[in-house]
């Protein structure tokens, strides 16, 4: 859903985006928290501080000279897509980094995969509920997302399909729900689906290929 409303919180005005991401984040760990434990909820915590420090933060890069002349400019400007990109990128290396070293598992890619769905999910119903639009795109995209996110947690419960293989329903589906939004086919949330698949690819090769270091030092 494009952006068509603002709110002011304090003395920000902020657009129902950046409200609809920070909802995603806290509902995400707590979700996780409540059903995998402290472990998994840092774990996210730690990827969705990397994401929005360096997309924060590139703003340096993209912006360097205003950054100079008004310092303060970083508590209220981003590096735009550019930035999210670079920060999805951080967080994905970092995390992949940590699937090696510590081997996860079955369940350290599940609630990975869950995490990131329900961060989307949220993210996409409050982008419904904040924005302006016809109530037959509202619904539709309500219930595909919540739809894929119940197909996750029932494929964790039952022990079926791979992460990668839910992740490219997932970016399916997402495809189908930009096709029939207004605005732009590819945006930042696309791009952020996207990333996710390509995450989780990763994640399930680095985790095998630890697995087979493991065995072959044994």
């Amino acid at each position: 859903m494009p952006v068509t409303q603002y709110y002011p919180i304090g003395s920000i005005t902020m657009p129902s985006s950046w409200i609809a991401v920070a909802a995603g984040f806290i509902v995400t760990y707590l979700f996780i928290r409540l059903c995998f434990g402290k472990i998994y909820s840092e774990r996210i915590g730690n990827i969705f501080f990397y994401v929005v420090m360096t997309w924060k933060l590139s703003v340096i890069l993209t912006d360097f000279s205003m950054v100079i002349r008004h310092p303060l400019s970083l508590l209220y400007f981003h590096g735009g897509t550019f930035g999210w990109i670079l920060g999805l990128t951080v967080a994905a290396l970092l995390t992949l980094k940590q699937a090696y070293q510590e081997k996860w598992k079955r369940i350290d890619q599940w609630t990975l995969l869950l995490a990131l769905i329900t961060w989307q999910v949220i993210y996409q119903i409050m982008m419904a509920v904040l924005n302006q639009g016809s109530l037959a795109v509202k619904s539709g995209t309500v219930i595909l997302f919540l739809g894929v996110l119940m197909l996750a947690v029932w494929s964790e419960r039952k022990a079926v399909n791979t992460v990668s293989e839910l992740s490219v329903i997932f970016i399916a589906l997402h495809l189908l729900v930009s096709s029939f939004q207004p605005g732009p086919l590819v945006h930042n949330a696309l791009i952020t689906t996207g990333f996710i698949g390509l995450l989780m690819w990763g994640t399930e090769r680095v985790s095998a290929q630890s697995d087979s270091r493991r065995e072959e030092v044994e």
